[in-house]
């Protein structure tokens, strides 16, 4: 038992005390006064009216600090967002501005050569003065001689070959006849006669050397040295070619049904022969009659044919005494 001030109370003075705010309470004894001679609220807990001033204080600046912590625009001033600001109008006008000048250095340039253009024109001379260049290659390419017959007359019929008028071009023979037959076999015809194929062929050599990063394989700028390489390139692949061949050949052999077959078997005689379903001849002269089942034919490296040898009821080659048909010869040959 403690007073407000902290001291310890007997009993008798605690229960005079605890009698004394009971009668505060109830209205028949006057109410304590504090310090500054204000009254006191006698229904006020004792826990409050106990507690000091600068307590209070204090828990309501930790409150407030608790709050302060979690404020995501604590600290903000408007004046370094304004700042900011103008500092990206500085920098937006400087890269319009630097814009501007590439761009009037890129026309003088246009013009500069635009005029350099008609200072050699005014020497050489020019016939077509008010055409620009554009114009004066879509006419010529557009143009044909007039004694030419046009494409879209070739051939009337709807089913023939599609003539664009806007390119003036005919891809397909408009004609049912061979091409070497024929003086116009439509515009593909002359895209792959002669040397088309292999000015192609060379560019696409030129452009894959390109991206292997050889820079001196150049059809336009370099026309012979793109030859020679394209030339070099197609020898090197055709003796690759030829070496793989020959180390299968060495390796698994076979080399034998690479040759071409006598030229007498491949020609064509007016002498008639007819033979039977079992070889035999039936009319005709022939200087030898083909048989019906080849002989001397030794498969799978056997020396020996099948049914050579017979043993327990089966039969096999005599060779390697093996009776599976299809089976390898493993007797070395002497």
């Amino acid at each position: 038992m403690s007073n407000s001030y902290g001291g310890r109370l007997s009993r008798e003075d605690y229960k005079k005390q605890k009698e004394l705010e009971a009668a505060r309470m109830a209205g028949t004894a006057p109410p304590e006064v504090d310090e500054e001679g204000n009254e006191i609220n006698p229904h006020i807990p004792q826990f409050m009216s106990q507690a000091p001033c600068e307590q209070t204080a204090n828990k309501a600046e930790e409150e407030l600090s608790y709050d302060a912590k979690r404020d995501e625009w604590s600290g903000y001033d408007a004046r370094e967002h304004r700042k900011l600001l103008e500092e990206w109008e500085l920098i937006e006008e400087a890269r319009k501005k630097r814009k501007a000048e590439a761009l009037d250095q890129k026309k003088a340039e246009a013009q500069k050569q635009k005029t350099e253009a008609t200072r050699i024109e005014d020497q050489l001379g020019s016939s077509d003065e008010g055409e620009s260049d554009d114009d004066s290659v879509q006419k010529s390419r557009n143009l044909r001689i007039r004694e030419d017959t046009a494409k879209y007359l070739r051939n009337l019929d709807p089913d023939s070959a599609y003539y664009d008028p806007k390119t003036r071009s005919m891809r397909e023979n408009p004609y049912n006849k061979p091409a070497s037959q024929l003086a116009y076999a439509g515009d593909n015809f002359i895209r792959y006669s002669g040397e088309a194929q292999q000015v192609l062929q060379r560019q696409v050599f030129a452009w894959e050397a390109s991206e292997r990063g050889n820079s001196a394989a150049h059809v336009q700028a370099n026309p012979t040295q793109t030859a020679l390489l394209y030339n070099e390139f197609k020898r090197r692949k055709s003796e690759a070619k030829s070496g793989r061949q020959q180390k299968l050949l060495a390796e698994y052999g076979g080399e034998e049904h690479l040759q071409a077959p006598p030229p007498e078997l491949l020609q064509q005689s007016e002498q008639y022969v007819e033979y039977s379903r079992t070889g035999q001849l039936v009319s005709g002269n022939a200087a030898a009659q083909p048989k019906r089942y080849r002989e001397d034919i030794y498969p799978l490296n056997h020396s020996s044919v099948f049914g050579s040898w017979w043993d327990d009821g089966k039969w096999g080659y005599q060779c390697c005494k093996q009776t599976m048909r299809n089976s390898y010869c493993t007797k070395l040959k002497k």
